[in-house]
């Protein structure tokens, strides 16, 4: 075993003897043990592919892989139900709550058997003091990718997304982390920072983060979302294999306010013949929809993406899995829009975002995937070369 130097041992004096018994046990296994934290959990087809994807990329470089299984007791149903509607009766928080049920309620069990079946998870965690206490023994903890620093989604006092909750002096680093706003506020900026302060490496994965932390003294690499390091063939590998003959224009929904965008993609339909899908996990009751995909696991996501003739989306991830195969397609503007603009700007695909209207000559105007393909390639290498450098540092 090559002589260690990493900053664990280092610091061996402040960390628990157990913990750092077991690392070197790792070590002795020839690979690296490398635990991720990321948002994996919601009925999100991104999040869970986004994780595999970098679960998958650690493995090919030759890391033992798990996905700290987090799920913050905010993100149970009830909770969020009376976050999300606070002056709301009891008894109307009852009844949205049942009437979710009936649909949250098979994508829960759809998705959690996916995870189960793709990722290797460690035990349950819902608090942050349990996580702290339990936590699962790595050469490296690795947070990232998705919006695990946007604290509309992790909650300003939970630290544990710039992983806190890990033994004192283990080797932390993020990968592709995503703060999701335009804007950090003072807190916001100054508490990442603190946090990031005995990382190995920080790694974002928009320009405009990386703009932002070093307004707070905080230099970052910037990163392409880990669903870009597995090529297309990998992904079809992994995508149902049912095919659907019939052209169909297909539209995924992630955020608020699509109305206008499902009927401008009704309008694109027409246009090419083709029959209208949505991809959505929550119903959609629009005119001029053909069939909607209420339950479609991720490798169903995939193969609708596969075989569409053209998509429309308002999510980063329905952009990235467009560039991936290679489709015609047009993203509309929404909510934390930077990180859209921040793919398509590196992609040289800025005309393909619309924010009111779509322009008539992008419908039948082929994209040239030429460049495209050239900034992923190079943004994969660069991105395995970090990992691998993380890699081989944690196993000395």
């Amino acid at each position: 075993m090559p002589p260690t130097r990493t900053a664990t041992d280092m610091r061996a004096s402040e960390s628990p003897g157990s913990w750092l018994g077991a690392v070197q046990m790792n070590r002795g296994l020839g690979k690296p043990k490398v635990e991720i934290l990321t948002i994996h959990f919601g009925i999100n087809h991104g999040s869970v592919l986004q994780c595999y994807a970098l679960s998958k990329t650690l493995r090919e470089l030759g890391a033992e892989v798990e996905v700290v299984d987090y799920v913050p007791a905010r993100y149970k149903m009830w909770n969020n139900v009376k976050i999300k509607y606070p002056e709301k009766s009891l008894p109307w928080k009852l009844a949205f709550l049942l009437a979710s049920s009936v649909i949250r309620f098979p994508q829960k069990v759809v998705f959690r058997g996916y995870l189960k079946k793709h990722l290797a998870l460690s035990r349950r965690f819902s608090e942050p003091r349990k996580l702290a206490d339990g936590c699962p023994d790595a050469d490296l903890y690795l947070v990232g990718s998705d919006q695990v620093w946007n604290s509309s989604y992790n909650g300003r006092e939970d630290k544990s997304y710039l992983l806190g909750f890990a033994p004192q002096g283990a080797a932390r680093a993020s990968y592709a982390a995503s703060i999701g706003k335009d804007e950090l506020t003072e807190e916001e900026g100054s508490g990442i920072a603190r946090g990031v302060q005995s990382f190995w490496g920080v790694s974002v994965r928009e320009e405009r983060a990386a703009e932002q932390l070093a307004n707070f003294g905080v230099e970052a690499r910037v990163d392409l979302d880990p669903v870009f390091l597995l090529d297309r063939e990998q992904w079809c590998e992994l995508a149902s294999t049912r095919t659907r003959r019939e052209p169909y224009v297909l539209v995924y929904v992630i955020a608020q306010g699509y109305e206008e965008m499902v009927r401008q993609a009704r309008e694109i339909a027409d246009r090419l013949g083709a029959r209208l899908y949505i991809l959505s996990v929550r119903p959609i009751r629009i005119p001029g929809v053909d069939r909607n995909f209420l339950f479609a696991t991720p490798s169903d996501f995939l193969a609708l993406f596969r075989d569409a003739a053209f998509v429309v989306s308002n999510s980063f991830h329905g952009t990235a899995f467009s560039i991936i195969f290679r489709k015609r397609f047009l993203t509309y503007a929404a909510r934390y829009n930077a990180r859209i603009e921040n793919i398509l700007s590196i992609m040289g695909l800025g005309r393909r975002l619309v924010t009111k209207r779509f322009d008539d000559a992008l419908v039948s105007e082929e994209i040239d995937y030429v460049a495209p393909a050239a900034a992923i390639a190079k943004g994969a290498e660069s991105a395995r070369a970090y990992l691998r450098g993380l890699l081989e540092e944690a196993a000395r």
